[in-house]
C-alpha cells in the first residue's frame, strides 16, 4: 500500500463524507501515519490514543485472524461507537487503512444496531 493510495481515500472520503470524516491514516507492521485529523478533534491525549488503536487493529492484518472466520478474506471491519464510526481495512504484511467518521454517515446502521441491542 503506498501513501498515495490512502491519500486518495482521503479525498473521496473529504468529497463523499465532508464535515463528518474525523480522520484517516495507514499503518505497516513498524509505525503508523495519520493524513488527516478533523481540527476539533486535534488533542494532546491524540498521539496515545492512536498507539493503543493501531496496535489493536494490526491484528486484524494478521493472517491467522482471517483464517477465523469461514467467508473468506476479510475486506474489513466496522466498528460502531458512541461517539464514532471505525473502518478497517486490513492489508497483507500487516499493513492497513483506517477511518474514522461521525456516527451520522452510518445512521441506518446505528439505529438497526440500538434496536437490536434493546432486545438484548
Amino acid at each position: 500500500m503506498t501513501r498515495e493510495r490512502v491519500e486518495e481515500l482521503a479525498e473521496f472520503l473529504h468529497e463523499t463524507t465532508g464535515e463528518y470524516l474525523r480522520g484517516v491514516g495507514h499503518y505497516d507492521a513498524e509505525e503508523y501515519e495519520v493524513l488527516y485529523v478533523r481540527p476539533d478533534l486535534q488533542r494532546e491525549t491524540l498521539g496515545e490514543e492512536i498507539d493503543k488503536m493501531v496496535a489493536h487493529l494490526r491484528n486484524e492484518s494478521r493472517a491467522r485472524e482471517q483464517r477465523a472466520f469461514p467467508f473468506g478474506d476479510l475486506d474489513g471491519t466496522v466498528r460502531s461507537f458512541d461517539e464514532a464510526i471505525v473502518m478497517h481495512f486490513p492489508l497483507p504484511q500487516e499493513q492497513g487503512a483506517v477511518v474514522t467518521l461521525d456516527t451520522d454517515v452510518a445512521r441506518q446502521l446505528n439505529d438497526f444496531m440500538r434496536s437490536c441491542i434493546e432486545r438484548l
